[in-house]
């Protein structure tokens, strides 16, 4: 796996996405985004001492198991977080959760070749040492806040780096995840209404008590 490290870039992601033909696994990390983003085309404040990267791998896996390389990035984070003594949990499908507050964002981009997934970027955003802003400071929260002290942005990237390489597990997936069998609200974009959570299925949707399955691209829970 080849690593770059960028002081400032607009979007990790664009970056990767650029890269016409690549013949390796691929790691950009940048100091600072200017352009971050999330899922759904919503911006990502990237400021200096978070740790932003995009992981691109070549054939990952099967198309049909694409929610895997999902499942595997969240576990990812929530195990290097654990090294710290933090917990966290799995907002469905790629936020990540402290004390209530969003720490981590992901966002993958996919390729598809047939029955296959070509490549697949990992964009992943931590807030570590950087400071929360004023505006998002009520739903956001930093490493460095939770624990109380700064945390080495080497020795964090290379440990998440090593993890987001681990096998995708199901269950321990779903052990992380907010709301199971509690209600909540679904917002999509003719209606808003209140359900409780069932399950996620391996496919990645989620399903409801009344049977409705929900695509993360299509709806918002809250």
């Amino acid at each position: 796996m080849k690593t770059i490290l960028l002081e400032k870039i607009g979007s990790t992601n664009d970056y990767v996405k650029a890269i016409k033909n690549p013949e390796e696994d691929l790691l950009v990390i940048a100091k600072r985004q200017t352009g971050g983003r999330g899922t759904k085309g919503r911006s990502f404040v990237s400021e200096k001492g978070g740790v932003y990267l995009s992981l691109l791998r070549l054939y990952p896996c099967r198309a049909e198991d694409s929610f895997s390389i999902m499942m595997g990035s969240a576990l990812a984070v929530v195990k290097t977080l654990r090294v710290y003594g933090v917990e966290a949990k799995i907002k469905w499908p790629n936020d990540i959760i402290v004390n209530g507050k969003k720490i981590c964002g992901i966002l993958i981009e996919n390729v598809f070749e047939g029955e296959l997934v070509k490549r697949a970027v990992i964009g992943i955003g931590v807030n570590v040492n950087n400071p929360i802003s004023k505006e998002i400071w009520e739903i956001a929260v930093s490493l460095k806040e939770v624990i109380n002290k700064e945390v080495d942005i080497k020795t964090f990237i290379a440990t998440l780096a090593f993890n987001l390489y681990l096998e995708a597990d199901y269950n321990e997936y779903k052990r992380h995840l907010l709301f199971l069998g509690e209600e909540v609200t679904v917002i999509t974009n003719k209606s808003t209404y209140k359900a409780i959570i069932d399950t996620v299925l391996p496919n990645g949707s989620l399903k409801l008590r009344n049977g409705e399955e929900l695509f993360a691209g299509e709806v918002s829970i809250r």
